[in-house]
């Protein structure tokens, strides 16, 4: 189980509202300084990322919770949302390119289409698939216990 540290920022019946900072790598690395992702991460500032949870902890507005995401449920959403659209993407160009003639003059056009047609039709089924009942119950993140600081 994957874990992280969530803020409440809203209840509502049995329904948390939780914000959770995210986080880089960068302060473990030792090309911090002379990283580009670095310099990005420390030019954007902090980000939050808001998410509901069900409140099986009791937990009030203000309190800080830890939430956790299985490891199969982390590994199915990157699946859908970064490796299908990827091999979509190359996959519709490579069908392409073998379909067209190489005389046809907006050949690399047409092969740039069809990569980025690919590519976003596979990340609208991948939202569809990921956002139907059964996946979203398997897939959202669930209050572990409060953080007791």
């Amino acid at each position: 189980m994957i874990e992280e540290t969530a803020r409440v920022v809203a209840v509502e019946q049995d329904q948390l509202l939780l914000e959770a900072q995210t986080k880089s790598t960068c302060g473990s690395c030792e090309a911090r300084q002379g990283c580009g992702t670095s310099v990005l991460s420390n030019w954007i500032g902090r980000r939050f990322t808001r998410f509901q949870a069900t409140n099986s902890v009791n937990a009030r507005v203000g309190d800080e919770v830890v939430v956790g995401l299985s490891e199969k449920a982390m590994l199915k959403g990157s699946v859908f949302v970064y490796l299908l659209p990827l091999l979509a993407m190359i996959g519709s160009a490579v069908l392409v390119d073998s379909l067209t003639a190489a005389e046809y003059a907006s050949r690399d056009l047409l092969i740039l289409v069809a990569a980025v047609s690919g590519f976003a039709s596979t990340l609208v089924v991948a939202r569809w698939l990921l956002s139907s009942r059964s996946n979203r119950a398997r897939l959202t993140p669930v209050v572990l216990r409060k953080n007791i600081v």
